[in-house]
């Protein structure tokens, strides 16, 4: 690793997180899922933990259920409610920030809040590509914009990430998968910016037993207001839940990547073991061979969308 960047290698070749400890980890999305098991993560490693989600409820939940594991390792919790693809709800958070940690560094920002929603290209409406690309992608452009330039500035050591999916490195569909692409290329533009002095990641998952099915119920009324999901919908996140990926295998995944400088951290399940991986050969070989896109079948997605 250059030496300019701020993880020193150990004799083991592995960077050390502890330099970590003390500092501010803001998770966005950070309520449940992925980016609730990042949180948890963040708070192992002694980082104070701030809670950016848009479920208020699901903050104070979140506030509750770490409330004894924070205290006891000395830290402060801050929970934000934020609606990311607001440029002014993320630096109404950043001044939160200011005025709760005025001493303590940016240790790692993770950008994780996501929606999965929009339909394909041709029948999504103008609403469902502002809500999706609003959320999955600039979101982590607002969050960036604010957070990674006072990231530079400290001179400390930190850490950038974006959750993206399996969906961004292949021949994906529909909205989502537009933003997902996006995301991966957001975050390997900013890798080469800053990668010498801050570490960059994108989470690249399978299939994940999280909410993100259901995040209609999210939409802000800007972009159409929320939705209830249909009944298909529910049958999907119950079988997410059952066959998805759990989310603290992916906050495992990431820190790891902290440690070891991994940019691409692609989590798969044990029932498809190397399905991200054949998804980004199929990939570059049909661009490499000029053939039209193509996606290989996966089992666990078969497993979730079958209709037993």
């Amino acid at each position: 690793m250059s030496p300019e960047n701020p993880f020193e290698k150990q004799g083991n070749g592995h960077g050390d997180l502890g330099v970590l400890a003390g500092g501010v980890a803001i998770v966005t999305g950070g309520a449940s899922g992925i980016g609730l098991a990042l949180v948890e993560a963040a708070i192992a490693h002694g980082m104070h933990p701030v809670i950016a989600d848009i479920e208020a409820t699901a903050i104070a939940e979140a506030e509750s259920t770490l409330a004894e594991a924070a205290e006891a390792a000395g830290l402060t919790i801050l929970g934000c409610h934020c609606d990311v693809s607001s440029e002014e709800a993320v630096q109404a958070m950043a001044e939160r920030i200011d005025a709760t940690f005025p001493d303590q560094p940016i240790s790692l920002l993770a950008c994780n809040a996501g929606v999965g929603a929009g339909g394909g290209v041709l029948a999504a409406q103008q609403s469902d590509w502002d809500f999706v690309l609003g959320v999955n992608l600039m979101g982590p452009v607002y969050c960036i914009r604010t957070f990674v330039p006072k990231m530079l500035e400290q001179g400390s050591p930190g850490s950038v990430m974006a959750t993206s999916s399996q969906d961004g490195l292949c021949a994906s569909q529909g909205v989502y998968g537009v933003s997902k692409h996006a995301c991966v290329a957001l975050m390997e533009g900013l890798h080469g910016e800053v990668g010498e002095r801050l570490t960059t990641h994108v989470l690249c998952p399978n299939v994940v037993a999280t909410n993100i099915v259901t995040s209609e119920r999210n939409r802000p009324d800007r972009y159409g207001g929320p939705r209830q999901a249909h009944p298909g919908a529910m049958h999907i996140q119950d079988r997410f839940k059952e066959h998805g990926i759990p989310p603290s295998q992916c906050a495992a995944q990431v820190f790891e990547a902290m440690q070891d400088g991994t940019f691409y951290v692609m989590a798969e399940s044990e029932d498809d073991p190397g399905y991200v991986h054949l998804e980004v050969e199929t990939r570059m070989n049909s661009i490499l061979s000029h053939e039209r896109p193509f996606r290989p079948q996966s089992q666990l997605i078969r497993k979730v969308f079958s209709s037993g």
